[in-house]
């Protein structure tokens, strides 16, 4: 386009916001996070021993082997909770005894629930066995052992972790345009000289001799820029869906920057993502322009647009 940021009125503000607006912010690293993947090897003896379970078809000769497994290595129900679907946080907490399992007995529904714990033992009681045996059962891991698992444990447990990693993708999701951002912000602030803070509530700068409301205190930044007494925030998200309702995005902005405001703090929006911004009506966007000081995408980010304003918010001079 050739104009730099402060050159160009809100309408090819808003064309060029559209015209280089991302497909997606997922790296390599979105898909599957290999050190929660791995974290089963913390358990290998364990699993390892439940492979004496596999492809025993005979009922009564399987729970003589699962009765006699829980004996001699009673802390294989530790893996327990890595066999059937539950969140990477309430599976750590139970392997970590910060919680117990609670299941309704769909056969007497008068009953409370059953409580199970997945802490390491020293000794199982037979009737804990026994216990953990009707868990076995009832959880269908029985019949996963006997009839669905073909060599080995760690495989099916590999897969699990995998398939459950699902969730753990939306909140790296929320994260990667952050890593994103992240480096040319990081190249800028030192560039300048610029100290940078991340994820940082604002009440931080109070260390730093800032007064800040209480109504914005406990608030989370994504990125704080320190010069010269001044303060510059950066907020940062992806919509790689169109969920999200553009005008209360705006809305939700234009209000935090005048939250900032009150408090002597600059404000920059960087956002991107076709989901929300491709399809977004002119007149939405433009009242984006209008309403948040600075509003820009990760192309203007990595352009000099982004420099350009550091430089004036932050009364600097141009360093070639």
């Amino acid at each position: 386009m050739g104009k730099g940021y402060f050159e160009l009125d809100i309408k090819d503000k808003k064309e060029f916001f559209v015209k280089t607006l991302i497909n997606t912010n997922r790296g390599f690293s979105f898909y599957v996070n290999w050190d929660n993947i791995n974290s089963h090897k913390d358990f290998d003896i364990e699993l390892n021993a439940m492979n004496s379970l596999i492809g025993i078809k005979n009922d009564y000769e399987f729970k003589l082997k699962f009765e006699n497994l829980l004996k001699k290595i009673p802390s294989a129900i530790i893996v327990f909770p890595l066999l059937f679907a539950l969140s990477k946080k309430e599976r750590e907490n139970l392997i970590k005894n910060k919680s117990k399992l609670n299941i309704l007995d769909d056969l007497d529904l008068e009953k409370d629930a059953l409580i199970f714990e997945f802490t390491k033992k020293e000794k199982l009681l037979n009737e804990e066995i026994e216990s953990y045996y009707n868990f076995f059962k009832r959880m269908g891991l029985k019949l996963l052992f006997q009839n669905i698992i073909e060599k080995n444990v760690l495989d099916y447990v590999t897969g699990v972790l995998v398939g459950l990693d699902s969730n753990g993708r939306k909140n790296r999701g929320g994260k990667s345009f952050e890593h994103a951002c992240e480096p040319v912000i990081a190249r800028i602030c030192k560039k300048y000289n610029i100290e940078l803070l991340t994820q940082k509530k604002f009440k931080e700068l109070e260390k730093k001799g800032f007064k800040i409301n209480e109504e914005i205190s406990n608030r989370k930044a994504d990125f704080i820029l320190l010069k010269n007494n001044n303060i510059l925030n950066i907020e940062a998200n992806f919509y790689f869906t169109s969920g999200s309702k553009p005008e209360e995005i705006i809305d939700s902005y234009s209000k935090r920057e005048k939250d900032l405001h009150n408090n002597k703090i600059k404000f920059i929006y960087l956002t991107d993502g076709k989901g929300c911004w491709g399809n977004v009506d002119k007149n939405q966007l433009i009242n984006g322009f209008k309403n948040i000081t600075y509003l820009i995408n990760f192309n203007m980010l990595k352009n000099d647009f982004f420099e350009e304003i550091i430089v004036k918010e932050f009364n600097l001079d141009i360093i070639q």
